[in-house]
């Protein structure tokens, strides 16, 4: 049974969804997008499946006159429009996910009979082999020049050089940083942990933070004077003490690297990436990085292990000219 205050939390989420029941869905007058974006619990997807979809319609109105008559042609149409403008491999199967799951959704509630996107009826998506895939990280030196870059951030240099060692060391991904709460990391018997109440895989994960990183933090708690809620704020005159968004946490590594005059294009996730290929280098095994990285599927951390491997003993350290 629930706890009192869940069921009151969640009686005032129910009497703010649209009354709606089988029959209202096939209006023309009902927008369908809200009432499938209410299936996912995280904001970050409904945003990612809302800017699929209006970009496949061409509309943030999207009602059921609208999809009947989307049609297969459609759907192969679109996949050859991303491709022509350049969009990965992943980026494309991601978005193709995204209509199909509206579709399915659509045809579980009768406002169609079939699904136009269904898997035997849209072209193959190129596909790029996981193994195969280019992943970019930080070696060591330059890992911490970026940590040195953030002493030229002024005001925020505390905030920036504990943020991105918290990406680094935890390998979070930005919206696990951005929803960041001090109230989230305590200690778990002789170490610290950090709760990750909702992320990527699954809900109720956590990740251990050394022990040199929460007093990282804890400077941040006593430099800017925040005794709870969000870790991460802004310093913006606009914005001052909000939370900052998984954007700005992106931007804020951009400008750090670009600071740093590293060699490549570096964000967030980046760090995510360095911090599995420096654990790995140093001896962590596959089962310890797939943990600390809340990997679902072992073959996902593999490709750290396999760039290594392919880069360490490659067929260019055999060719040899006399030039």
């Amino acid at each position: 049974m629930p706890k009192k205050a869940n069921r009151k939390a969640l009686a005032r989420t129910q009497a703010n969804l649209p009354r709606l029941d089988l029959a209202d869905l096939t209006s023309d007058d009902v927008n369908l997008l809200p009432a499938y974006l209410h299936r996912f619990d995280r904001e970050q997807t409904r945003r990612a499946y809302r800017s699929d979809l209006i970009q496949f319609f061409g509309t943030d109105f999207i009602n059921a006159r609208l999809v009947r008559r989307a049609s297969f042609l459609h759907v192969n149409e679109h996949i050859a429009h991303l491709e022509t403008e350049g969009a990965r491999p992943s980026t494309i199967k991601r978005r193709v996910a995204a209509i199909r799951g509206f579709f399915e959704w659509l045809e579980a509630v009768e406002v169609i009979e079939k699904n136009p996107a269904h898997r035997k009826l849209i072209r193959k998506v190129r596909s790029t082999g996981s193994r195969d895939r280019h992943i970019v990280f930080l070696s060591r030196d330059q890992a911490d020049l970026l940590l040195d870059a953030t002493h030229e951030a002024g005001e925020a240099a505390i905030r920036d050089y504990a943020l991105i060692k918290t990406l680094l060391y935890c390998v979070l991904r930005r919206s696990e940083a951005a929803a960041m709460d001090f109230e989230h990391i305590r200690p778990l018997g002789k170490y610290w942990i950090l709760d990750l109440p909702s992320t990527k895989g699954g809900a109720d994960q956590y990740v251990k933070i050394p022990d040199h990183l929460v007093d990282d933090i804890d400077a941040v708690r006593n430099h800017y004077g925040y005794d709870s809620g969000a870790v991460w704020r802004s310093l913006s005159n606009n914005a001052r003490g909000k939370r900052l968004s998984t954007n700005a946490i992106y931007e804020l590594v951009r400008r750090t690297a670009a600071r740093a005059a590293l060699p490549m294009d570096v964000g967030a996730h980046t760090l995510r990436h360095t911090g599995c290929t420096l654990a790995i280098e140093a001896g962590a095994s596959l089962q310890q990085v797939k943990d600390h990285a809340r990997h679902k599927h072992v073959e996902t951390t593999m490709v750290y292990i396999h760039q290594q491997d392919r880069l360490k003993d490659s067929a260019a350290d055999y060719i040899e000219t006399t030039k």
